[in-house]
């Protein structure tokens, strides 16, 4: 049993869902027409007895007439069966198996009454027996006919046992009879072969028609679908423009309710004549297109970055009978472009034009300067000391201090005027059709600057205390007679370089003999950086004496011996080395160099050596780790190695300054203020540093005759002996200026009046004449 159903799915699933469902359909109908056959079957078989009951034996018609009752029951209850569990076309099969069995016992039942209950004496109750069977016969051909194998299982058991018996009789008569139901059973075999033929051919055309229709649902369903789901705005129109149906996406898009589109006139209603035009030609010549902002369903609603496709719809013969647009949403697109040209023409930080921005803007604005004859400027402005900022208070303090400068700048700005930022620290501000002369021009530019100067100097409050920054501003006018604006931001980029030179916090118009200065600036940064990988730079050391004439410290001193031009000296390329950013390489080779020159010379050769730190190195974050870490490299004791800072580093960063300070104590290094007097001098600052040393500047030494000078040297000794501070005097040339200092209380000297800048070697042999002396 196991076995045969197995098999049966095995032939079930290897046909095809067609067969599947045409035996399906042949089942159903030979189950739903058997209730009425077997009804009509015990009628018949109860009429036969009854005929018969005088002329056959009555235990066989009894024994065969309870066969028939059981028969028929079960395959009545077979079809209660059927139609109660409405079984799966895979299942067909057996249920036809089941059905096939049932049909052919009701003939094998059938065929036996015609040799069991045949009347052999009696010809008119044969006639009843055979009228019966061929009633019989006839149903069967009828009712079996969607499957003729079950239909010949069931006539074949039925007629043929009744012509053999007949032919078995023998007689003209029996043998016609025989004929007659031999030449029947074949006429019932051919008519239920036709109606099986009728049947099936019904049943491939309607399954052929089912499986159409359901292709069709799921064509028009996957269109739903995708239709719906689609990432475009679609929507469909008939041949006179009125909307037909809309997805959800358009709906989206537009944000419009699905009724408002529903009937919409695209030919009539539009508001756009391109979007009009557009649907005219796809109804017309099969497609159209737009692309641009357009409100969909009114002109006061939102206008909308759409690029949409209209397409015709074609029948069977070729006309265009309707349409379908699909919508494409380019907002992001839009947005996208947007921040492409944003990020290509502004500064991300500040939001101002870029370089790039600028260079078109002031292109088109020396144009209309030329055309009306008038002047523009070009103001070029940097941020004094802005890298300080960044390295001391942190990137994000900068970006602030960035971006309040933009906005003061921007308040500053007329019509028609630009600021921009070009660099790091560097704006630019385009001021254009200045009328006059041209000393009148310069005289309204230098008043622009001088503005600018006051707004970007005013405090900035970006953290705990005002922060004070201070701009260098070069600019150049521009008229009829300039080439180019990149060749006018290069002349304004070069007055700014030489407001810087004379000072910082200035503003300097161009002069022409200022690019001269600017190539040599450059070319003077470009042999700097040669000169660091040549190690052309040299300590030179002077010594300091007391008031015996002994060497008791000296100072470090950067010399730059030139190939080419000869002794540089450091006034000249200490402020390019500043700018360039070069001072941090050069300072860390003065301190690995005065590091090394300790390491070789002992304490009672030279006890002390100073250095000078720039502030830009002062200010690195990790200064004093560096001077640590030189310091435990070369071996020295650190109270040997003296720094020098100017009072500029106190300036802005005083707390910073003093923690630096006291780092650099607990190391054990010594520290000097360095030019005293001539810069920021405060006793309120100098009184919270842990200081070691006060140099009095060399300035105040060179004009002692003068009695101010004197007065002003005499306070720094005495400050600096109320503080318990050490006292060097710088630039003593003279014995009489030593005379002085000695006086005052001053017992250390540096200077000219005992020695030059000498080299390691000579250095050495200066140590060694002064204690051969001593």
């Amino acid at each position: 049993m196991k076995a045969s159903t197995k098999i049966a799915r095995g032939s079930a699933d290897s046909e095809t869902p067609h067969r599947l469902r045409i035996r399906s359909e042949q089942v159903r109908i030979l189950y739903d027409g058997l209730w009425l056959p077997m009804v009509s079957a015990v009628l018949v078989a109860g009429l036969l007895v009854a005929s018969l009951w005088s002329v056959v034996d009555q235990r066989l018609m009894l024994s065969w007439t309870a066969a028939v009752a059981l028969v028929t029951l079960a395959r009545l209850g077979l079809a209660w069966c059927f139609q109660r569990k409405a079984p799966p076309a895979e299942a067909a099969r057996r249920w036809m198996i089941g059905y096939a069995i049932g049909s052919t016992a009701s003939g094998l039942l059938w065929g036996a009454c015609g040799l069991w209950l045949f009347p052999v004496s009696d010809s008119q109750h044969q006639v009843i027996l055979v009228m019966a069977l061929a009633g019989i016969a006839s149903g069967g051909a009828v009712t079996m006919a969607p499957v003729w194998s079950v239909a010949a299982a069931f006539l074949i058991p039925t007629l043929l046992p009744l012509s053999l018996h007949y032919l078995w009789l023998g007689g003209s008569v029996s043998l016609v009879v025989a004929a007659m139901v031999g030449l029947f059973l074949i006429f019932t075999l051919v008519v239920s072969l036709r109606w099986n033929r009728i049947l099936r051919d019904n049943f491939h055309l309607q399954a052929e028609g089912e499986a159409r229709e359901h292709a069709l649902r799921e064509s028009e369903s996957r269109y739903h679908t995708i239709f719906q789901a689609s990432p475009l705005g679609m929507l469909h129109f008939d041949a006179r423009g009125r909307v037909t149906d809309c997805n959800d996406k358009l709906l989206q898009i537009t944000g419009e309710a699905r009724e408002h589109f529903l009937g919409f006139d695209m030919l009539e209603s539009v508001q756009s004549s391109r979007v009009k035009r557009a649907v005219q030609r796809a109804l017309s010549q099969g497609e159209g297109y737009f692309e641009g902002d357009y409100s969909m369903l009114a002109a006061s609603g939102p206008a909308l970055p759409v690029r949409i496709l209209f397409s015709g719809v074609r029948d069977s013969q070729g006309d265009i009978v309707a349409g379908v647009a699909v919508v494409e949403d380019l907002t992001e697109r839009r947005q996208a472009e947007e921040t492409i040209h944003r990020q290509a023409y502004y500064d991300a930080l500040t939001g101002l034009p870029n370089r790039r921005l600028l260079s078109e803007r002031l292109a088109q604005i020396m144009a209309d300067t030329f055309h009306h004859g008038e002047y523009g400027a070009v103001l070029f402005i940097d941020l004094d000391r802005f890298k300080e900022v960044n390295e001391s208070l942190g990137h994000s303090v900068g970006d602030r201090l960035l971006n309040a400068t933009a906005r003061r700048l921007t308040e500053l700005l007329r019509d028609g005027d630009i600021a921009a930022r070009v660099n790091s620290d560097e704006f630019v501000v385009v001021v254009a059709r200045i009328k006059g002369n041209r000393q009148q021009v310069i005289d309204r530019v230098n008043s622009v600057a001088e503005r600018v100067m006051s707004a970007l100097s005013e405090p900035y409050h970006l953290s705990d205390r005002p922060l004070m920054v201070t701009p260098s501003i070069g600019f150049a006018l521009f008229s009829e007679e300039e080439s180019s604006a990149t060749e006018l931001l290069k002349q304004a980029e070069t007055a700014m370089f030489q407001a810087k030179t004379e000072g910082r916090a200035k503003a300097c118009g161009y002069l022409p003999s200022m690019q001269t200065a600017a190539v040599w600036r450059l070319t003077l940064e470009q042999d700097l950086r040669q000169a660091l990988e040549a190690d052309q730079l040299q300590l030179h050391f002077q010594p300091q004496v007391d008031g015996d004439g002994r060497i008791v410290g000296a100072e470090a001193l950067l010399r730059w011996s030139h190939p080419e031009r000869g002794m540089i000296p450091p006034f000249e390329f200490i402020p390019v080395a500043e700018e360039s950013g070069l001072i941090l390489d050069i300072g860390q080779r003065v301190l690995d160099q005065a590091c090394e020159t300790l390491m070789r010379l002992d304490a009672r050769q030279l006890p002390r050596l100073s250095i000078n730190i720039s502030p830009r190195q002062f200010g690195q974050p990790d200064f004093a780790a560096t001077i640590e870490r030189c310091i435990e490299r070369s071996g020295i004791d650190p109270w040997r190695l003296q720094l020098e800072i100017t009072e500029g580093v106190m300036i802005d960063n005083l707390i910073e300054t003093v923690e630096t300070m006291r780092d650099l104590k607990r190391i054990g290094v010594s520290l000097a203020i360095d030019d005293f007097g001539v810069g920021y001098s405060s006793l309120a600052y100098l009184k919270r540093l842990p200081l070691d040393e006060l140099k009095i500047d060399r300035s105040f030494i060179q004009e002692l005759e003068n009695s101010n000078d004197e007065a002003i040297v005499q306070t720094i000794i005495t400050i600096a002996r109320n503080l318990r501070l050490e006292v060097v005097a710088e630039g003593v040339e003279t014995a009489s200026q030593r005379d002085f200092l000695l006086r005052n209380g001053c017992h250390i000297f540096q200077g000219y009046w005992f020695f030059r800048p000498l080299p390691f070697d000579a250095l050495v042999a200066a140590i060694s004449d002064c204690s051969s002396t001593a």
